[in-house]
């Protein structure tokens, strides 16, 4: 194991030993698999999804008790784009140096690929030409059917699974649907980050989705188990953080899986060999100074009652009646009607997130931890 590399990576998927808790999580994913049952997973944005989907899989292939295949469609515009991407993760998960990859090769012939190389990762990407419709529709269903014949059971993970919805092609969802229902040897993880799309898809009677997965909720890793991993990283590296440095950056970050790494990241690059709570100060005074380019260029692309609406939700950190009286007056925001209209387009930019606590209430937080704080120091 590496000790003088940082051990808090910002992307990618590194190994268990770089991985926070997520157990239960994971245990779920794997007997879901093992018995048939496809999963939605779903989170904020930078929660960790693909962490722990990349994790599950790694303990499965692992354990050989089934063959795993990763694909994210969240930049794909369409059914072609997502056939090019699914081929591509099929080829990646078989390489073509095994009997079974070179078999892969064989069914992709027929479909007049062009297969590419990646300059950076060396990686094979596929590319498919369709004369029609029903070819590329075709070509799918052979995917799908070359996954059915291994004799390991599969796992799929589609990755930003709602972005189909805005796919041009008519129909999409009822054509994956159909697809998928008669596949017995493979199960289905399908992870988005947009919660209320998902939900639509799987929970509405009228989409053919519905009522076909395992909802899976992707929360916050807790405090103490958090603090276990942070405190073990740095000692490993021989590094000493006190608790309440620890605490603090939990606290900070609202313990969201990406800005609680991105912060320690930054503290192991300024840190002495002990870190106080003095060096965490340094730490978050650097990444709001360095981010704050972009910041500023928020402000541009916002309405002046939105981006005073953001301000006053950053300071109060959470916000539990944006239409109250109260929270109006305090920071003249206007007319209730009018902050309604801008909290609805700053959910809508993903700049504000609403969520459900347990007792039910629905309450407001500025999306990007950041950029709450930076806010909240104006």
């Amino acid at each position: 194991m590496e000790t003088n590399n940082n051990p808090f990576k910002l992307m990618g998927y590194n190994g268990p030993e770089l991985f926070c808790d997520r157990e239960d999580e994971t245990k779920q994913l794997i007997t879901h698999a093992q018995n048939g049952v496809n999963v939605t997973l779903f989170s904020l944005r930078r929660m960790g999804k693909t962490g722990l989907i990349q994790h599950a899989f790694h303990k499965a292939e692992q354990n050989k008790q089934q063959k795993t295949v990763y694909i994210d469609i969240y930049d794909t515009q369409n059914l072609h784009e997502f056939t090019n991407r699914m081929a591509t993760a099929i080829l990646k998960a078989f390489p073509e140096k095994n009997s079974i990859g070179k078999k892969f090769l064989q069914l992709l012939k027929g479909f007049s690929p062009i297969i590419s190389y990646d300059q950076f990762t060396g990686m094979p990407e596929v590319t498919l030409s369709f004369g029609n419709e029903q070819q590329k529709q075709h070509t799918l269903s052979g995917l799908f059917h070359f996954l059915e014949l291994q004799k390991q059971p599969v796992i799929v993970a589609i990755d930003e699974f709602q972005q189909i919805a805005n796919y041009p092609e008519k129909n999409v969802e009822a054509t994956l649907r159909t697809t998928i229902q008669h596949l017995k040897n493979v199960n289905f993880i399908f992870s988005g980050s947009h919660k209320h799309l998902l939900l639509e898809m799987f929970n509405n009677a009228k989409r053919p989705f519905f009522a076909s997965t395992t909802p899976l909720h992707l929360g916050r890793i807790t405090h103490e188990k958090y603090s276990e991993f942070i405190v073990r990283l740095f000692a490993e590296r021989k590094k000493t953080i006190t608790e309440e440095a620890v605490d603090f950056i939990l606290e900070w970050t609202g313990r969201h899986t990406y800005y609680t790494q991105a912060l320690c990241n930054k503290v192991f690059q300024l840190s002495p060999k002990a870190i106080t709570l003095e060096t965490i100060f340094t730490a978050c005074d650097t990444i709001l100074t360095e981010q704050e380019a972009v910041f500023f260029q928020y402000r541009n692309l916002l309405t002046s009652s939105q981006w005073n609406l953001l301000k006053a939700t950053a300071k109060e950190g959470v916000v539990l009646q944006p239409t109250g009286a109260e929270f109006v007056t305090k920071y003249q925001l206007g007319n209730p009607a009018s902050v309604r209209r801008s909290l609805q387009a700053l959910v809508d930019k993903e700049m504000v997130i609403q969520e459900v606590s347990e007792n039910g209430h629905h309450h407001y937080q500025v999306y990007n931890r950041f950029l709450s704080r930076w806010l909240g120091k104006k």
